[in-house]
Protein backbone atom coordinates (compact mmCIF):
# COMPACT_ATOMS: atom_id res chain seq x y z
CA UNK A 1 0.00 0.00 0.00
CA UNK A 2 1.58 3.28 -1.13
CA UNK A 3 0.86 6.01 1.51
CA UNK A 4 -0.93 8.80 0.48
CA UNK A 5 1.70 11.52 1.75
CA UNK A 6 3.88 9.78 -1.26
CA UNK A 7 0.92 9.97 -3.38
CA UNK A 8 0.26 13.37 -3.21
CA UNK A 9 3.93 14.05 -4.24
CA UNK A 10 3.96 11.51 -6.58
CA UNK A 11 0.60 11.47 -7.51
CA UNK A 12 1.23 8.34 -10.52
CA UNK A 13 3.98 6.17 -8.24
CA UNK A 14 3.38 2.61 -8.68
CA UNK A 15 4.00 -0.41 -6.89
CA UNK A 16 7.45 -0.84 -8.57
CA UNK A 17 8.37 2.64 -7.97
CA UNK A 18 7.49 3.20 -4.18
CA UNK A 19 9.25 -0.36 -3.78
CA UNK A 20 12.42 1.38 -6.19
CA UNK A 21 11.92 4.35 -3.97
CA UNK A 22 12.51 2.30 -0.63
CA UNK A 23 15.11 0.68 -1.84
CA UNK A 24 17.07 3.95 -1.82
CA UNK A 25 15.96 5.05 1.27
CA UNK A 26 16.47 2.09 3.64
CA UNK A 27 19.76 1.51 2.21
CA UNK A 28 21.85 0.58 5.10
CA UNK A 29 24.93 2.55 3.37
CA UNK A 30 22.58 5.46 2.15
CA UNK A 31 23.57 8.92 3.30
CA UNK A 32 21.40 11.05 5.90
CA UNK A 33 18.46 12.31 4.38
CA UNK A 34 17.32 15.30 5.38
CA UNK A 35 14.09 16.04 2.72
CA UNK A 36 11.82 14.92 1.13
CA UNK A 37 10.38 15.68 -3.00
CA UNK A 38 8.01 13.67 -5.62
CA UNK A 39 7.89 14.49 -8.91
CA UNK A 40 3.83 16.22 -8.75
CA UNK A 41 3.40 14.97 -12.37
CA UNK A 42 -0.25 14.19 -12.93
CA UNK A 43 -2.01 12.30 -15.80
CA UNK A 44 -2.86 15.14 -17.90
CA UNK A 45 0.78 15.99 -17.76
CA UNK A 46 1.71 13.15 -19.84
CA UNK A 47 0.67 13.67 -23.49
CA UNK A 48 2.12 17.05 -22.92
CA UNK A 49 5.35 15.93 -22.31
CA UNK A 50 5.53 13.28 -24.73
CA UNK A 51 4.39 16.08 -27.08
CA UNK A 52 7.25 17.99 -25.87
CA UNK A 53 9.60 14.51 -26.79
CA UNK A 54 8.67 14.37 -30.04
CA UNK A 55 8.78 18.50 -30.78
CA UNK A 56 12.32 18.15 -29.10
CA UNK A 57 13.17 16.31 -32.21
CA UNK A 58 11.23 17.59 -35.09
CA UNK A 59 10.85 20.72 -34.53
CA UNK A 60 15.10 21.97 -34.37
CA UNK A 61 16.46 23.90 -36.92
CA UNK A 62 18.64 26.91 -37.73
CA UNK A 63 17.57 30.42 -36.86
CA UNK A 64 18.43 34.07 -37.57
CA UNK A 65 19.26 37.19 -36.09
CA UNK A 66 15.34 36.98 -34.69
CA UNK A 67 12.88 34.62 -32.60
CA UNK A 68 11.31 32.62 -35.13
CA UNK A 69 7.76 33.74 -35.84
CA UNK A 70 5.79 31.16 -33.88
CA UNK A 71 8.17 32.69 -30.92
CA UNK A 72 7.39 36.11 -31.72
CA UNK A 73 3.53 35.47 -31.79
CA UNK A 74 4.47 33.85 -28.25
CA UNK A 75 5.79 36.98 -27.27
CA UNK A 76 2.77 39.04 -28.39
CA UNK A 77 0.19 36.68 -27.18
CA UNK A 78 1.76 37.14 -23.56
CA UNK A 79 1.92 41.31 -23.93
CA UNK A 80 -1.46 41.30 -22.32
CA UNK A 81 -0.78 38.64 -19.40
CA UNK A 82 2.71 39.86 -18.03
CA UNK A 83 2.90 43.06 -16.37
CA UNK A 84 6.06 43.95 -17.33
CA UNK A 85 6.08 42.92 -20.83
CA UNK A 86 3.06 45.66 -20.90
CA UNK A 87 5.38 48.19 -19.79
CA UNK A 88 8.26 47.33 -22.69
CA UNK A 89 6.15 46.82 -25.39
CA UNK A 90 3.39 49.38 -26.29
CA UNK A 91 0.50 48.80 -28.66
CA UNK A 92 1.41 48.37 -32.04
CA UNK A 93 5.14 47.82 -31.42
CA UNK A 94 6.04 45.30 -34.52
CA UNK A 95 8.52 42.85 -32.89
CA UNK A 96 9.98 41.52 -36.14
CA UNK A 97 11.08 44.95 -37.00
CA UNK A 98 12.18 46.58 -34.37
CA UNK A 99 13.20 43.22 -31.97
CA UNK A 100 17.19 44.76 -31.33
CA UNK A 101 15.29 47.69 -29.81
CA UNK A 102 13.14 45.39 -27.24
CA UNK A 103 14.20 45.72 -23.62
CA UNK A 104 15.59 43.39 -22.09
CA UNK A 105 15.42 41.47 -18.56
CA UNK A 106 17.82 40.58 -15.96
CA UNK A 107 18.42 39.03 -12.53
CA UNK A 108 16.83 41.75 -10.89
CA UNK A 109 13.29 41.01 -12.59
CA UNK A 110 12.89 38.07 -10.80
CA UNK A 111 14.91 38.90 -7.65
CA UNK A 112 12.74 42.37 -6.50
CA UNK A 113 10.02 42.26 -9.24
CA UNK A 114 8.65 38.51 -9.87
CA UNK A 115 4.82 39.57 -9.24
CA UNK A 116 5.92 41.61 -12.69
CA UNK A 117 6.74 38.29 -14.30
CA UNK A 118 4.25 35.66 -13.34
CA UNK A 119 1.22 36.12 -16.03
CA UNK A 120 -1.07 37.49 -13.83
CA UNK A 121 -4.02 34.62 -15.09
CA UNK A 122 -2.15 31.96 -14.70
CA UNK A 123 -3.05 28.79 -12.40
CA UNK A 124 -0.46 28.98 -9.33
CA UNK A 125 -2.39 25.90 -7.87
CA UNK A 126 0.67 23.50 -8.76
CA UNK A 127 3.71 26.07 -8.51
CA UNK A 128 6.88 24.84 -6.97
CA UNK A 129 9.84 26.78 -6.07
CA UNK A 130 13.35 26.36 -7.25
CA UNK A 131 16.59 27.89 -5.31
CA UNK A 132 19.72 29.23 -7.79
CA UNK A 133 23.11 28.46 -6.35
CA UNK A 134 24.26 32.28 -6.43
CA UNK A 135 26.97 31.26 -8.89
CA UNK A 136 26.31 34.79 -11.23
CA UNK A 137 25.87 37.38 -8.80
CA UNK A 138 23.32 36.52 -6.30
CA UNK A 139 20.78 33.91 -5.57
CA UNK A 140 17.24 33.74 -6.41
CA UNK A 141 14.36 31.89 -5.65
CA UNK A 142 12.23 30.88 -9.03
CA UNK A 143 8.85 29.77 -9.46
CA UNK A 144 8.52 26.42 -11.94
CA UNK A 145 5.81 24.31 -12.96
CA UNK A 146 6.25 20.43 -12.44
CA UNK A 147 5.29 19.41 -15.99
CA UNK A 148 8.52 22.03 -16.61
CA UNK A 149 10.94 19.97 -14.83
CA UNK A 150 9.70 16.84 -16.55
CA UNK A 151 10.67 18.39 -20.07
CA UNK A 152 14.04 19.14 -18.78
CA UNK A 153 14.14 15.60 -18.47
CA UNK A 154 13.33 15.05 -21.96
CA UNK A 155 16.10 17.30 -22.73
CA UNK A 156 18.23 15.45 -20.83
CA UNK A 157 17.52 12.34 -23.32
CA UNK A 158 17.95 14.41 -26.00
CA UNK A 159 21.63 15.30 -25.42
CA UNK A 160 22.49 11.73 -24.02
CA UNK A 161 21.20 10.36 -27.04
CA UNK A 162 23.26 12.86 -29.09
CA UNK A 163 26.25 11.10 -27.15
CA UNK A 164 25.65 8.03 -27.81
CA UNK A 165 24.06 7.15 -24.96
CA UNK A 166 20.24 5.96 -24.48
CA UNK A 167 19.53 4.58 -20.78
CA UNK A 168 16.40 2.35 -20.40
CA UNK A 169 14.86 3.24 -17.80
CA UNK A 170 12.41 1.11 -15.44
CA UNK A 171 11.56 0.76 -11.77
CA UNK A 172 14.66 -1.95 -11.79
CA UNK A 173 16.83 1.40 -12.08
CA UNK A 174 17.97 4.27 -10.84
CA UNK A 175 18.48 6.80 -13.53
CA UNK A 176 20.29 9.94 -12.38
CA UNK A 177 22.41 10.58 -9.47
CA UNK A 178 23.26 14.22 -8.74
CA UNK A 179 26.19 15.20 -6.95
CA UNK A 180 27.38 17.43 -4.74
CA UNK A 181 29.99 18.77 -2.25
CA UNK A 182 28.95 21.65 0.30
CA UNK A 183 30.28 22.22 3.54
CA UNK A 184 26.76 23.60 4.75
CA UNK A 185 23.19 21.91 4.95
CA UNK A 186 21.76 21.18 1.47
CA UNK A 187 19.31 19.16 0.24
CA UNK A 188 19.76 15.24 0.09
CA UNK A 189 17.14 12.89 -0.89
CA UNK A 190 15.50 10.74 -2.85
CA UNK A 191 12.56 10.26 -5.78
CA UNK A 192 11.07 8.37 -8.79
CA UNK A 193 10.22 9.84 -12.13
CA UNK A 194 7.53 9.25 -13.63
CA UNK A 195 8.27 9.98 -17.34
CA UNK A 196 11.41 7.43 -16.78
CA UNK A 197 9.29 4.85 -16.19
CA UNK A 198 9.52 4.60 -12.48
CA UNK A 199 13.12 5.04 -12.45
CA UNK A 200 15.17 6.17 -8.91
CA UNK A 201 16.86 9.23 -8.57
CA UNK A 202 18.87 10.90 -5.45
CA UNK A 203 20.35 14.19 -4.80
CA UNK A 204 23.48 13.69 -2.55
CA UNK A 205 26.20 15.68 -1.19
CA UNK A 206 29.86 13.99 -0.69
CA UNK A 207 30.77 15.20 2.59
CA UNK A 208 31.75 13.53 5.51
CA UNK A 209 29.00 14.54 7.73
CA UNK A 210 26.16 13.29 5.53
CA UNK A 211 27.86 9.45 5.42
CA UNK A 212 28.61 7.08 8.17
CA UNK A 213 31.69 6.71 6.24
CA UNK A 214 33.53 6.80 2.69
CA UNK A 215 33.16 3.45 2.57
CA UNK A 216 29.75 3.76 3.23
CA UNK A 217 29.05 6.22 0.28
CA UNK A 218 31.10 3.47 -1.71
CA UNK A 219 29.25 0.73 -0.60
CA UNK A 220 26.07 3.10 -1.89
CA UNK A 221 26.79 3.66 -5.68
CA UNK A 222 28.07 -0.16 -5.74
CA UNK A 223 24.60 -1.37 -5.50
CA UNK A 224 22.28 1.50 -6.35
CA UNK A 225 24.53 1.56 -10.18
CA UNK A 226 23.21 4.87 -11.54
CA UNK A 227 23.13 4.99 -15.30
CA UNK A 228 24.41 8.01 -15.77
CA UNK A 229 25.58 11.27 -13.01
CA UNK A 230 24.86 14.66 -12.93
CA UNK A 231 26.80 17.60 -11.05
CA UNK A 232 29.37 20.51 -10.50
CA UNK A 233 33.06 19.98 -10.74
CA UNK A 234 33.64 20.08 -7.17
CA UNK A 235 31.14 16.90 -6.39
CA UNK A 236 32.78 15.01 -9.41
CA UNK A 237 36.68 16.09 -8.00
CA UNK A 238 34.98 14.78 -4.46
CA UNK A 239 33.96 11.67 -6.45
CA UNK A 240 37.15 10.24 -7.43
CA UNK A 241 38.80 11.80 -4.43
CA UNK A 242 36.43 9.13 -2.70
CA UNK A 243 37.33 6.18 -5.33
CA UNK A 244 33.85 5.72 -5.76
CA UNK A 245 33.13 2.61 -7.62
CA UNK A 246 30.36 3.45 -9.87
CA UNK A 247 30.52 2.84 -13.59
CA UNK A 248 28.03 5.49 -15.49
CA UNK A 249 26.93 5.21 -18.85
CA UNK A 250 26.87 9.60 -18.81
CA UNK A 251 28.15 12.41 -16.84
CA UNK A 252 26.66 15.90 -17.00
CA UNK A 253 28.34 18.61 -15.87
CA UNK A 254 26.35 21.75 -14.75
CA UNK A 255 26.40 24.86 -12.63
CA UNK A 256 30.30 25.73 -13.17
CA UNK A 257 32.67 25.44 -15.80
CA UNK A 258 34.58 21.85 -15.96
CA UNK A 259 38.18 22.15 -16.22
CA UNK A 260 39.57 20.19 -19.26
CA UNK A 261 41.64 18.13 -16.58
CA UNK A 262 39.62 17.10 -14.77
CA UNK A 263 36.84 16.33 -17.55
CA UNK A 264 39.90 13.92 -18.94
CA UNK A 265 40.26 12.47 -15.52
CA UNK A 266 36.85 11.83 -15.13
CA UNK A 267 36.60 9.84 -18.91
CA UNK A 268 39.63 8.05 -17.57
CA UNK A 269 38.49 6.65 -14.16
CA UNK A 270 35.06 6.64 -15.35
CA UNK A 271 34.90 5.28 -19.00
CA UNK A 272 32.04 7.21 -20.56
CA UNK A 273 30.96 10.49 -22.42
CA UNK A 274 31.72 13.73 -20.03
CA UNK A 275 29.16 16.78 -21.33
CA UNK A 276 29.00 19.71 -20.64
CA UNK A 277 25.46 21.08 -19.95
CA UNK A 278 24.77 24.79 -19.84
CA UNK A 279 21.49 25.64 -17.86
CA UNK A 280 20.72 28.51 -15.40
CA UNK A 281 17.49 27.72 -12.59
CA UNK A 282 15.92 30.78 -14.33
CA UNK A 283 15.60 29.52 -17.83
CA UNK A 284 16.21 26.17 -17.83
CA UNK A 285 18.50 23.83 -19.87
CA UNK A 286 20.27 25.73 -22.59
CA UNK A 287 22.56 24.43 -24.55
CA UNK A 288 24.91 20.99 -24.30
CA UNK A 289 28.69 19.98 -25.78
CA UNK A 290 28.80 19.55 -29.52
CA UNK A 291 29.73 15.63 -30.12
CA UNK A 292 32.67 16.89 -32.30
CA UNK A 293 33.69 19.41 -29.06
CA UNK A 294 32.78 22.38 -31.40
CA UNK A 295 31.38 24.40 -28.59
CA UNK A 296 27.38 24.10 -27.20
CA UNK A 297 24.45 23.98 -29.62
CA UNK A 298 21.62 25.79 -28.58
CA UNK A 299 19.18 22.38 -26.95
CA UNK A 300 15.67 23.39 -26.57
CA UNK A 301 13.27 24.40 -29.58
CA UNK A 302 11.11 26.63 -27.75
CA UNK A 303 14.51 29.86 -26.82
CA UNK A 304 16.16 31.71 -29.23
CA UNK A 305 19.31 32.49 -27.90
CA UNK A 306 21.24 35.78 -28.67
CA UNK A 307 24.60 37.74 -27.60
CA UNK A 308 23.97 41.15 -26.60
CA UNK A 309 26.33 44.28 -25.79
CA UNK A 310 26.13 46.85 -22.63
CA UNK A 311 23.36 48.66 -24.43
CA UNK A 312 21.02 45.29 -25.24
CA UNK A 313 21.81 45.64 -28.79
CA UNK A 314 22.79 42.31 -30.81
CA UNK A 315 26.49 42.11 -31.63
CA UNK A 316 27.88 41.99 -34.55
CA UNK A 317 28.11 38.81 -35.84
CA UNK A 318 31.46 36.37 -34.84
CA UNK A 319 31.84 38.98 -31.91
CA UNK A 320 30.86 37.74 -27.94
CA UNK A 321 28.61 39.21 -25.93
CA UNK A 322 26.08 38.66 -23.14
CA UNK A 323 24.17 35.17 -23.71
CA UNK A 324 20.04 36.61 -23.32
CA UNK A 325 17.13 33.67 -23.71
CA UNK A 326 14.01 34.35 -24.78
CA UNK A 327 10.79 31.79 -24.59
CA UNK A 328 11.12 28.83 -22.52
CA UNK A 329 8.23 25.79 -21.52
CA UNK A 330 8.10 27.47 -17.67
CA UNK A 331 4.74 29.16 -17.70
CA UNK A 332 5.33 30.97 -14.72
CA UNK A 333 8.41 32.62 -15.62
CA UNK A 334 8.26 33.73 -19.54
CA UNK A 335 11.03 35.54 -20.40
CA UNK A 336 11.72 38.56 -22.72
CA UNK A 337 15.46 38.85 -24.07
CA UNK A 338 16.84 37.25 -20.58
CA UNK A 339 20.39 38.23 -19.96
CA UNK A 340 22.29 35.40 -18.01
CA UNK A 341 25.65 37.02 -16.69
CA UNK A 342 27.38 34.30 -18.95
CA UNK A 343 29.02 35.64 -22.76
CA UNK A 344 30.14 34.04 -25.92
CA UNK A 345 29.67 34.00 -29.60
CA UNK A 346 26.57 32.87 -31.52
CA UNK A 347 27.89 30.32 -34.40
CA UNK A 348 24.75 29.81 -36.74
CA UNK A 349 26.14 28.05 -39.75
CA UNK A 350 26.14 24.29 -39.56
CA UNK A 351 27.91 22.73 -37.98
CA UNK A 352 29.97 19.10 -38.95
CA UNK A 353 28.48 17.07 -36.45
CA UNK A 354 24.90 17.32 -37.80
CA UNK A 355 23.12 19.35 -35.39
CA UNK A 356 20.95 21.86 -37.15
CA UNK A 357 21.14 24.29 -33.76
CA UNK A 358 23.41 27.13 -33.42
CA UNK A 359 26.50 27.08 -30.97
CA UNK A 360 27.56 29.29 -28.32
CA UNK A 361 31.21 29.48 -29.11
CA UNK A 362 34.04 30.76 -27.12
CA UNK A 363 31.91 30.34 -24.06
CA UNK A 364 32.40 32.22 -20.92
CA UNK A 365 30.95 30.68 -17.71
CA UNK A 366 31.10 30.28 -14.22
CA UNK A 367 34.32 29.00 -13.09
CA UNK A 368 34.44 26.85 -10.27
CA UNK A 369 36.11 28.87 -7.14
CA UNK A 370 37.37 27.41 -3.87
CA UNK A 371 37.51 28.95 -0.53
CA UNK A 372 39.79 28.12 2.13
CA UNK A 373 38.46 28.55 6.13
CA UNK A 374 40.44 29.42 9.03
CA UNK A 375 41.48 25.97 9.64
CA UNK A 376 42.46 25.34 6.07
CA UNK A 377 39.30 23.23 4.86
CA UNK A 378 37.56 23.94 1.18
CA UNK A 379 34.50 25.93 1.41
CA UNK A 380 32.18 25.67 -1.70
CA UNK A 381 31.07 28.84 -3.29
CA UNK A 382 27.46 27.17 -3.49
CA UNK A 383 27.88 27.21 0.53
CA UNK A 384 28.77 30.90 0.61
CA UNK A 385 25.54 31.98 -1.94
CA UNK A 386 23.42 29.74 0.36
CA UNK A 387 24.39 31.80 3.56
CA UNK A 388 23.86 35.10 1.54
CA UNK A 389 20.69 34.37 0.51
CA UNK A 390 18.98 34.55 3.33
CA UNK A 391 19.70 38.11 3.48
CA UNK A 392 18.31 41.09 0.70
CA UNK A 393 21.08 40.68 -1.12
CA UNK A 394 21.03 41.68 -4.78
CA UNK A 395 24.24 41.37 -6.06
CA UNK A 396 27.82 40.37 -4.32
CA UNK A 397 31.35 40.10 -4.47
CA UNK A 398 33.11 37.84 -2.55
CA UNK A 399 37.29 38.05 -2.57
CA UNK A 400 39.76 35.80 -0.53
CA UNK A 401 42.90 37.48 -0.54
CA UNK A 402 46.78 35.69 -0.56
CA UNK A 403 46.76 35.97 2.86
CA UNK A 404 43.33 33.58 3.43
CA UNK A 405 41.36 37.15 4.09
CA UNK A 406 37.97 37.48 2.85
CA UNK A 407 36.73 40.77 1.31
CA UNK A 408 33.02 41.03 0.55
CA UNK A 409 31.46 43.99 -1.32
CA UNK A 410 27.01 43.69 -0.94
CA UNK A 411 24.52 45.71 -3.28
CA UNK A 412 21.36 45.00 -1.10
CA UNK A 413 17.45 45.69 -1.94
CA UNK A 414 17.15 49.57 -1.36
CA UNK A 415 13.80 49.15 0.55
CA UNK A 416 15.15 46.97 3.21
CA UNK A 417 18.21 46.90 5.40
CA UNK A 418 20.90 44.50 5.32
CA UNK A 419 22.71 44.15 8.92
CA UNK A 420 25.86 43.29 8.47
CA UNK A 421 26.55 42.05 11.56
CA UNK A 422 24.30 39.74 10.56
CA UNK A 423 25.69 38.80 7.36
CA UNK A 424 28.80 38.76 8.92
CA UNK A 425 28.00 35.76 11.79
CA UNK A 426 26.57 33.71 8.61
CA UNK A 427 29.50 33.58 6.91
CA UNK A 428 31.92 33.24 9.94
CA UNK A 429 29.70 29.87 10.33
CA UNK A 430 31.48 28.86 6.72
CA UNK A 431 34.68 30.36 6.68
CA UNK A 432 35.85 30.32 10.64
CA UNK A 433 35.38 32.57 14.08
CA UNK A 434 39.12 33.14 12.86
CA UNK A 435 39.15 34.26 9.46
CA UNK A 436 39.76 37.90 8.68
CA UNK A 437 36.71 38.93 7.63
CA UNK A 438 35.77 42.94 5.93
CA UNK A 439 32.41 43.90 4.69
CA UNK A 440 30.89 46.97 2.58
CA UNK A 441 27.83 47.89 1.14
CA UNK A 442 28.09 48.97 -2.28
CA UNK A 443 24.87 50.47 -4.09
CA UNK A 444 26.77 50.93 -7.55
CA UNK A 445 28.33 47.35 -7.25
CA UNK A 446 28.33 46.07 -10.84
CA UNK A 447 26.84 48.96 -12.47
CA UNK A 448 30.35 49.93 -13.99
CA UNK A 449 31.27 46.91 -15.26
CA UNK A 450 30.82 44.66 -19.00
CA UNK A 451 26.94 43.82 -18.84
CA UNK A 452 26.70 44.95 -14.86
CA UNK A 453 28.01 41.34 -14.35
CA UNK A 454 29.92 40.91 -11.10
CA UNK A 455 32.26 38.14 -10.39
CA UNK A 456 31.02 37.01 -7.40
CA UNK A 457 33.51 34.53 -6.31
CA UNK A 458 37.23 35.36 -6.26
CA UNK A 459 40.22 33.61 -4.86
CA UNK A 460 43.97 35.07 -4.81
CA UNK A 461 45.22 31.84 -3.07
CA UNK A 462 48.11 29.48 -4.61
CA UNK A 463 46.02 25.84 -4.70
Amino acid sequence: MIPLERLERNPLITEAGYCRLNRILQHPCAPRWNYVVGDRIESGDLSLVEEYRRRVREDRGPSEGIPPPALLDWVERLRERVPVLRQVLPEGFNLARDWAYVPTMDREDLALRIEQVVPVDEDLSRLIVYDTSGTTGHALRVPHHPRAMAQNQVLIEYALERHGVRPFFGPDTVACVNLGAQEANTVIFANVFTIWNQAGFAKVNLHPKDWGSTEHARAFFREIAPLFLTGDPVGFAELLSWEIPVRPAAILSTATALSEGLKNKLRASLGCPVVDWYSVTETGPIAYACPLGRGLHILPHDIFVEALDAEGHPVREGESGEIAVTGGHNPFVPLLRYRTGDWGRIERSPCPCGEVTPRILDFEGRDPVFFRSAEGSVVNAVDIGRALRRFPVVQHEVVQRADGSCEVALRGVQRLGLDLERVESALRELLGAGIVLSLRLDETLGERLRGRKVQPYRSERAE
